[in-house]
């Protein structure tokens, strides 16, 4: 949804494709269309937020079996639940079936198939917009005030939907193998590799190790927000947080589809941190590099020069 919520024009525009498209899939129950709008709505959603990408970021061609009967479990739960068409308690099992089968038809590939052509760009766009989200609420959590909550397996990217789906076992032992394959491995380039997931992991562990390392800091450090300047000030969001002589600097970006993919580097233009007073001796926690505000402004071309988001702290 967050990610929806900044392509309204092409979401508008795709959504009425795609509902035209596979109209022809719909049954007819009770002198009502089945799945109704507001579940084929859903069912769009749905698919944008689980759709498989591949090791370069582009999304699958076709979706395996598998795929499809998870959409058609999540589905069949969601309409229960709803209590408009069907319900757990009074079952409409035509009203099931056709969404069953709508699931299954629009998901079929070959040459027939008009949705994934028109449903696949948009897909691509999405996974751009939700990975950069992803690791802008990470670094977010890790570092705000407060205690981060992790969901077991969510250390990579995660397409999990509602039980049972969330419950399938976790695989601790690809999570170790890559956990050991990123130990010299700089972050821009997982950052280049973004779609395997590596650096949400590699993030996720750097943070952790932060916290470890300056608990004092994270367990009783104020907040101060940050305001930004220039051409992307609104596409941004950071603050500071210390305690005594110990300070760590935070900043993500919002609206990352006006900056550009990913929103690194000249991306960023002029826009600029303007950071409290006090605040010297800024290192990159995932570089090592020094940081330096001329007259309290921080160049975000500089801060997220290589990866897109960044956490300064000092000695």
């Amino acid at each position: 949804m967050l990610a929806i919520s900044e392509i309204p024009q092409l979401w508008g525009r795709s959504l009425q494709k795609w509902r035209t498209a596979n109209r022809r899939f719909k049954k007819e129950i009770d002198e009502a269309e089945a799945p109704d709008a507001g579940e084929e709505y859903l069912l769009y959603q749905t698919l944008l937020g689980t759709w498989p990408v591949d090791v370069d970021g582009m999304p699958a061609p076709s979706v395996s079996k598998e795929f499809v009967s998870r959409i058609q479990g999540y589905m069949a739960k969601a309409l229960k639940e709803a209590k408009l068409n069907t319900s757990w308690i009074q079952p409409n099992e035509n009203w099931d079936n056709a969404m069953v089968e709508f699931v299954a038809r629009i998901l079929e590939a070959g040459p027939p198939n008009k949705f994934l052509p028109a449903f696949l760009p948009v897909a691509q766009e999405i996974a751009r917009l939700g990975a950069i989200n992803s690791l802008a609420q990470i670094t977010i959590k890790f570092t705000a005030p407060g205690v981060p909550d992790v969901y077991q397996g969510t250390e990579l990217w995660d397409d999990s939907l509602v039980d049972p789906d969330n419950r399938r076992a976790v695989d601790y032992g690809r999570r170790r193998e890559m956990l050991r394959q990123i130990e010299n491995v700089p972050p821009r380039d997982l950052m280049r590799c973004w779609a395997d997931g590596r650096i949400k992991l590699g993030l996720t562990q750097r943070l952790l190790h932060l916290r470890r390392d300056k608990a004092e800091l994270f367990r009783e450090g104020n907040y101060e927000a940050i305001n930004f300047g220039g051409a992307f000030a609104d596409c941004a969001i950071g603050f500071v947080r210390r305690h005594g002589e110990r300070a760590i600097v935070v900043i993500v970006p919002r609206l990352s589809l006006r900056v550009g993919f990913p929103p690194v580097g000249e991306r960023w233009q002029d826009t600029h941190a303007i950071l409290p007073s006090g605040l010297s001796g800024l290192r990159d926690i995932f570089s090592d590099r020094e940081v330096r505000a001329e007259n309290s402004q921080l160049k975000l071309s500089e801060a997220m020069s290589q990866l897109p988001f960044a956490v300064f702290g000092n000695s």
